[in-house]
């Protein structure tokens, strides 16, 4: 992949992140803001992660008929418009819309560049470019975060709006056109799903990213109703998960490299269920700056993992799966965040936690026996380097 390419690939993700994090932080003065009610105004949470997961399930099938410059091109001015809208919204509602749009944009960059570097990267390279791409994301996300204790939720999404504008301006200069379309076009999910081992792999991606986001979205609320911390308080301490996230996902792209994406992921499940667990019993609200470091770590070496372990995937099924990786995420994700308000208003923050915590133990420790029975199962191979770190 050429230099200013990898260098735009870099940019946008940078872009598109800012401000995501930020949201589970932002939703106490946001709701403030507009005189909404906490828990009403955290739908500004799903109606992102929702149409994203919908949304990019489109993308990728597209790269069959258009170049992916050429997509890019529209999904960065999309991304464009809707953010700074939403920066400007006068109603809750006109937020609700306008961050609906947000995530129709913002999710076609991850497959897409999961698809180009699948396809035009070494394989013993794979693992270090996805590590430095989502690096680069969440040290967007840790600037978000950071800022949100300091300035207005609106300058905030104003930021991404202004960024994506000159991202255009250098798509249309330096990116290259990686044109794809020696396939005819069609759509085939479905002959994905009959793959066994696809499937045990899908089941990863969606159990992680339900029990994650049912705690990560509902944290700033918890913090505020439970400790009565003010923003900057709470900004604080997502940016340190967020530190802690940036330095793991681009550490993890190099662990991934070596050791296997599966083990990788799997130390960041248990990384994530020691602190979702310990919120059972922690009483000091000081006591978050140390235990949060795990769970930003954990997820991201979730993350990177299981994204190095996709690119993997032979040419047939990775556009396909790198479209259904990103919408199951964020579809996942966003029921997540749902359910985890449903049972929190059942069962209180704490019995939530616990159980979220036992959850995604069991995950991390079941996790290479997944997918090693679905290896001997599957109806397409692996390339080498991803086939050993699940035998291995």
């Amino acid at each position: 992949m050429p230099k200013k390419s990898l260098f735009i690939f870099g940019l946008t993700f940078f872009t598109v992140s800012f401000g995501v994090a930020a949201m589970a932080a932002l939703i106490p003065s946001i709701a403030a803001h507009f005189g909404a009610e906490q828990v009403y105004a955290a739908r500004l949470i799903w109606l992102y992660m929702l149409p994203y997961g919908v949304f990019a399930l489109f993308w990728s099938p597209l790269t069959r008929l258009m170049q992916v410059k050429k997509i890019i091109i529209f999904t960065t001015l999309g991304f464009c418009f809707s953010s700074l809208l939403f920066s400007l919204s006068k109603t809750i509602h006109q937020a609700f819309v306008f961050r609906f749009l947000m995530g129709c944009f913002g999710c076609s960059f991850v497959p897409l560049m999961l698809i180009t570097v699948g396809k035009t990267v070494p394989t013993a390279n794979k693992g270090k470019y996805i590590g430095t791409l989502f690096s680069l994301s969440y040290v967007s996300t840790c600037l978000s975060v950071f800022l949100s204790g300091f300035i207005s939720w609106r300058i905030i999404y104003l930021m991404p709006a202004v960024l994506s504008f000159l991202i255009f301006i250098l798509i249309l200069r330096h990116l290259e056109d990686f044109d794809f379309r020696s396939e005819t076009f069609r759509i085939s999910y479905l002959e994905t799903f009959k793959d066994k081992q696809a499937v045990t792999f899908f089941v990863a991606i969606i159990a992680g990213s339900f029990l994650y986001h049912s705690v990560q979205q509902w944290l700033g609320v918890y913090l505020n109703k439970t400790y009565v911390l003010s923003q900057l308080v709470i900004s604080l301490i997502f940016t340190t998960a967020t530190v802690s996230s940036a330095i793991f996902e681009f550490a993890g792209g190099f662990f991934s490299s070596h050791f296997g994406g599966i083990k990788v992921t799997r130390v960041g499940f248990i990384m994530m269920s020691i602190f979702a667990s310990s919120l059972f019993f922690l009483r000091q609200y000081q006591l978050f700056f140390l235990f949060i470091v795990l769970w930003g770590s954990g997820w991201a070496l979730t993350h990177v993992g299981l994204s190095s372990y996709l690119t993997h995937f032979p040419d047939r099924a990775l556009r396909d799966a790198s479209s259904l990786n990103s919408a199951l995420r964020f579809v996942a994700g966003g029921i997540g965040a749902f359910f985890g308000g449903f049972l929190i208003s059942r069962i209180g923050f704490k019995s939530h936690f616990l159980i979220t915590g036992v959850s995604i133990f069991v995950l991390g420790c079941c996790l290479r026996r997944l997918l090693q029975g679905a290896e001997s199962m599957s109806s397409f191979s692996l390339d080498k380097a991803a086939t050993a770190e699940v035998v291995d």
